[in-house]
């Protein structure tokens, strides 16, 4: 907690996102505000982490695109999976922008209704239009050639798809990657709505026998979030980050600390707009090249 001359207050808060999601982070932070306020915890945490064990014997069920094996050296404690791997058409040593590109609400309304003219799909979300956008735009700003295949995967909340169902309280991390992939020349080739096509079966695939699969294969193999030829779109846009009443005030502002190269982060726009901040780390000129597709 840092206090500025001016009054104003900045609060910054470092977790393991293995351990806890956003919205347990949101929680969190709920309840150090009422702390904050001399009131007791608005949510009591629950760290019960049970329900996502590993059967016995594991049964993996699906294969499993959205998970990388990792070699020892990957394994080491002393070692971060995927960021060396973070993408593969990043120069090394190149120095990264980061910078965001505000899609208003008219925008997105526009991309939802092209997406539903095309008559495949019948409903569109905000989500899978910015989302399957972003994917599309960025494989092609990086250079990735035709032949290879881009894959984006964005975290799912699994508290309703387990049984029994998580409570709100639960501590901990109920996230799990879906993902949607394509050749490169089929995101060039195809329109935006094949891109929204494949980000809804990356979301309709994750029933409970696929999600315990996964777990399952990450018990057997030790793996990871893919690390090749990916990236990761993470929503904050609907999780309420901000709504929290402290004792110096509501925020004002609210951005992570720092971009990685294969992450994407998608925030909502200031107070009183409507529409969604796409904030991410690239080299100059493969940003250059993403902002220029971004307003197409």
């Amino acid at each position: 907690l840092t206090r500025f001359q001016c009054g104003g207050h900045a609060l910054a808060c470092l977790c393991n996102h293995c351990t806890l999601d956003g919205i347990g982070i949101r929680t969190f932070c709920a309840n150090l505000a009422a702390c904050t306020l001399g009131k007791d915890l608005l949510v009591p945490p629950n760290p019960d982490r049970t329900i996502f064990k590993a059967r016995v014997p594991p049964k993996i069920s699906y294969p499993h695109h959205e998970y990388s094996k990792l070699s020892p050296q990957e394994l080491s404690p002393f070692s971060i999976p995927g960021e060396c791997h973070a993408d593969l058409f990043m120069h090394d040593g190149a120095i990264l922008t980061p910078s965001s590109v505000f899609i208003p609400q008219s925008k997105i309304d526009a991309m939802k209704s092209q997406v539903l003219a095309a008559g495949k799909l019948k409903k569109v979300t905000d989500f899978h239009v910015v989302a399957a956008k972003v994917w599309k735009e960025r494989s092609l700003a990086i250079g990735m050639p035709d032949d290879c295949t881009s894959t984006m995967l964005f975290p799912v909340d699994v508290r309703r798809h387990m049984s029994p169902k998580l409570g709100p309280g639960f501590a901990g991390n109920a996230l799990v990657p879906g993902f949607a992939c394509a050749t490169v020349l089929e995101l060039k080739s195809q329109g935006l709505s094949f891109c929204v096509e494949k980000v809804q079966e990356g979301l309709e695939r994750l029933d409970e026998e696929y999600i315990r699969s996964g777990i399952d294969w990450l018990e057997v193999n030790r793996g990871a979030p893919r690390v090749v030829d990916s990236f990761s779109v993470v929503a904050w846009t609907k999780i309420g980050f901000g709504e929290e009443d402290f004792w110096w005030g509501k925020a004002e502002c609210l951005v992570p600390v720092e971009l990685k190269p294969g992450l994407v982060m998608l925030l909502p726009g200031d107070e009183g707009s409507l529409g969604i901040n796409v904030c991410l780390a690239l080299p100059n000129e493969q940003m250059k090249a993403f902002c220029q597709l971004m307003v197409l």
